[in-house]
């Protein structure tokens, strides 16, 4: 066998092992949303460092929860339309907020692969239009969280539900965190 032919196979054999590049819909997702951690003040400034712009949407909070804060925002990535609707809250001493992204014309299979790689684990809930993850963050890593430990979770770094839904000709990304 020739240096050409090994430095091919080598080098097809990397690509096979690199994880997929997240597309640049989730990207800006993760931007503000994940990678804040649901701090509202870091969401605020990465919407503004991302070049995300005011915009009307209709507000979708929790029932119950009383909204202090919310913002809406949107951009363009990758030649996708995001719109941005963030808020955070209370409901008596639980804190609660959520970090929703609608994706114009996204194929759900590619973002909720994006998903998962960027959650590090299998969804806990997956149908062919909705799949969730359910976890905390430890030392900044993600935890799975099954169901008998969500109180404990909420106590301690926060339970978060990162839910992606196929609804017609968008995804909806979004991202919840609960403290007590």
């Amino acid at each position: 066998m020739n240096i050409p032919t090994l430095t091919a196979g080598a080098a097809l054999a990397l690509a096979m092992a690199l994880p997929a590049a997240a597309s640049p819909a989730f990207d800006g997702f993760k931007a503000v949303c994940g990678d804040t951690h649901m701090d509202f003040a870091a969401v605020k400034s990465a919407v503004d460092a991302g070049h995300w712009v005011p915009t009307e949407v209709q507000p979708s909070t929790m029932e119950g929860v009383t909204v202090t804060e919310s913002l809406a925002r949107t951009v363009i990535a990758g030649g996708a339309k995001l719109t941005l609707f963030a808020w955070r809250g209370t409901k008596g001493a639980v804190q609660v907020s959520a970090c929703t992204v609608r994706v114009a014309q996204a194929k759900y299979a590619d973002l909720s692969h994006d998903a998962g790689a960027w959650a590090g684990f299998a969804p806990q809930v997956a149908s062919p239009t909705k799949s969730v993850w359910q976890f905390t963050e430890d030392s900044g890593a993600i935890k799975a969280v099954q169901k008998a430990d969500f109180n404990t979770a909420a106590a301690a770094g926060g339970l978060d539900f990162f839910t992606v839904t196929a609804t017609g000709p968008e995804t909806i990304l979004d991202l919840l965190k609960i403290k007590s």
